[in-house]
C-alpha cells in the first residue's frame, strides 16, 4: 500500500489527498487521507481487516473481520525540491517518508490489525473445543475418554453427580 508523495510534499501544510483502499490482505476495503504536515505527512486511515487467526479453543485456523482506523505523522527524510537530508528524530518508533518521497502504509496497516485482533479468538460462540486427554476435536465428533473435572476439589461433585445418575 504504497503512495506517492512528492506532489504533496511541494505543497503547503493542510493540501490533502485521498484514496480508496481496495482488497489487499489484510485490507478487505476502506480510505485513506494523506495530509501536507510542516515536517511530514498525516496519515489518517479506515479500514475493514480480515484477521487471519486460530481458534483459542479448537486451533482450527480461520479469518474474522475487524475495523481500524488510526492517525499516523510519516516524517520527512529528504527536501523534494533540493534533495538536502532533514536531522533524523530522536525517536526510535516513527514511521518515515522513504528516499523516493512514498509512503508504504503497510506496517502501520499490520500493527493496528494486532493490536485489534481477539485476545482469545474463537471460530464460533458455542465452540468445544479439544479434549484434554486425546486431542480429539470436540466438534467433530465426541471422543471416548471420561469427562473428569479438570480442578481436583470439584472431583466430589462429580462423584456425587454419577452417583444420581447411576
Amino acid at each position: 500500500m504504497f503512495f506517492n508523495v512528492s506532489g504533496l510534499l511541494r505543497e503547503n501544510t493542510g493540501a490533502s489527498r485521498r484514496f480508496s483502499l481496495e482488497n489487499d490482505p489484510p485490507v478487505h476495503r476502506g480510505h485513506v487521507e494523506l495530509i501536507r504536515m510542516p515536517k511530514g505527512v498525516l496519515v489518517r486511515c479506515d479500514a475493514d481487516v480480515v484477521v487471519d487467526d486460530r481458534c483459542s479453543r479448537c486451533l482450527v485456523p480461520f479469518g474474522y473481520p475487524e475495523h481500524i482506523s488510526f492517525e499516523e505523522i510519516f516524517v520527512q527524510q529528504v527536501d523534494p525540491s533540493s534533495g538536502a537530508h532533514f536531522p533524523a528524530p530522536d525517536e526510535p518508533d516513527l514511521f518515515f517518508i522513504a528516499l523516493d518521497h512514498t509512503i508504504d502504509i503497510t506496517e502501520a496497516v499490520r500493527q493496528y490489525t494486532e493490536t485489534a485482533a481477539a485476545m482469545q479468538p474463537l471460530c464460533r460462540p458455542d465452540c468445544p473445543g479439544i479434549c484434554a486427554e486425546c486431542g480429539q476435536d470436540l466438534s467433530m465428533a465426541m471422543c471416548d475418554c471420561p469427562r473428569r473435572p479438570v480442578d481436583s476439589r470439584w472431583a466430589a461433585l462429580a462423584a456425587l453427580k454419577l452417583s444420581a445418575n447411576g
